[in-house]
């Protein structure tokens, strides 16, 4: 599980990331912002989570 959520943020960071250069070069629209910074935020909480998953599981 701990590999999933990082892979799965790892890609959506990614692809938000891709999205957020294209909103500052293209034409500026606030909610496509505004929803890339959400997805890079999801992202980032999924790969912490995964750090900690794999920290409780490396313990046992």
């Amino acid at each position: 599980m701990d590999r999933f959520l990082f892979i799965f943020g790892l890609i959506i960071f990614a692809f938000c990331l891709i999205f957020f250069v294209m909103n500052f070069i293209g034409e500026y629209d606030a909610m496509i912002l505004f929803g890339t910074l959400f997805g890079m935020l999801n992202a980032s909480i999924a790969m912490g989570v995964s750090d900690i998953l794999r920290e409780l599981k490396s313990k046992k």
